[in-house]
């Protein structure tokens, strides 16, 4: 599918020429923006309260609070797989005042499958927090031990699969799944982590697919972890195995690894229009992740600090790119199941 749109950048450029030609409006808009009141900061999450993107941005906003002497409001956009969370985002003023923590390939999803009115250059990047691997959950008391013994409960008598976005990692690694060994599951969508624990852990579903700091590492002795969608097992579950190590070569991204990126994001044009904000609001942002608090936090918080990996702006920018090209792979996977399944 051909679509032809106007980026935000190019809007707020058409916007700035505007201005340009209207004595008055191009003197004045400078000053106006170099008087921003910059004691509040509103930071968005698109998924509901208690879910892995709500934990990571609560764990990270009281350092850098103090380091920007600015206050944190956290609010929460659930809904549409992240699209409505993300388009509090594209939609906020560029001015730095609004800032998000988002998800890839949940972005990526969003504007490649569910026609969302921005792409990848409509926002800034200050920088990724850290990579959570995807990971199979069952309730405890399920009569299988691990992925195998599931996929062969699931080949006799059905099964039931709670996923956190009809659109990303979840969705992507229990559709493959399904395609590899020639599964017939129903798949659920649960809109967010904190959904799919509760269905895990009341035995609503037959399995979840989650990431194993998302789900939650505090809960490791009330379900069972039925394995990794990683080539070599995570860090934060003992004892559970890998898609690899159990020679599932049939499922495809095993080897490479499927999981989701956390990253915060700002709308476009914040570091054209404010560069010596948006340079702050960066630098202050890698700084977080040297502060001994927010390292003791991380490492009360199921221990979130064995996977925190920051990258700056310009590498975070690149994944952004890199990811929509892998998500554009399965184009055809995705599509299938939010459009002719959903």
């Amino acid at each position: 599918m051909t679509r032809t749109t106007t980026t935000r950048r190019e809007v707020l450029a058409l916007g700035a020429a505007g201005l340009a030609g209207t004595a008055g409006c191009a003197e004045r808009a400078p000053d106006v923006l170099g008087e921003l009141d910059r004691d509040q900061i509103t930071a968005i999450v698109p998924w509901a309260q208690g879910g892995g993107t709500d934990r990571a941005m609560r764990v990270t906003t009281p350092t850098w609070s103090d380091l920007l002497d600015v206050e944190f409001v956290v609010e929460n956009y659930p809904g549409g797989s992240t699209q409505v969370g993300g388009e509090q985002i594209y939609n906020a003023e560029p001015d730095g005042l609004t800032l998000g923590m988002w998800n890839m390939p949940q972005m990526q999803a969003t504007w490649l499958f569910q026609d969302a009115p921005y792409t990848a250059d409509d926002f800034d990047y200050l920088g990724t927090h850290h990579w959570d691997p995807t990971m199979w959950f069952a309730p405890l008391d399920s009569p299988y031990e691990d992925i195998e013994g599931f996929i062969e409960y699931a080949r006799e008598d059905g099964a039931t699969v709670g996923i956190t976005a009809a659109i990303g990692n979840t969705a992507l690694s229990a559709l493959l799944v399904e395609d590899a060994y020639d599964l017939d599951l129903t798949v659920v969508n649960m809109e967010g982590g904190s959904e799919l624990r509760q269905a895990v852990l009341a035995g609503d579903v037959d399995a979840g697919v989650n990431q194993p700091w998302a789900f939650d590492p505090d809960h490791a002795g009330d379900v069972t972890a039925l394995g990794s969608h990683t080539d070599e097992p995570q860090e934060l579950w003992p004892d559970v195995p890998s898609f690899g190590e159990l020679g599932m070569d049939e499922v495809p991204l095993v080897e490479e690894g499927l999981g989701q990126w956390k990253l915060m994001v700002a709308p476009g044009g914040v570091r054209e229009q404010h560069p010596d904000w948006f340079e702050e609001l960066a630098e202050s942002y890698a700084a977080v992740f040297e502060d001994e608090g927010f390292r003791t936090r991380t490492e009360e918080q199921g221990g979130l600090d064995r996977i925190v990996d920051y990258r700056g702006p310009e590498e975070t920018a690149r994944e952004v790119e890199e990811t929509s090209e892998f998500m554009s792979e399965y184009a055809d996977v995705i599509e299938d199941f939010i459009y002719d399944r959903g």
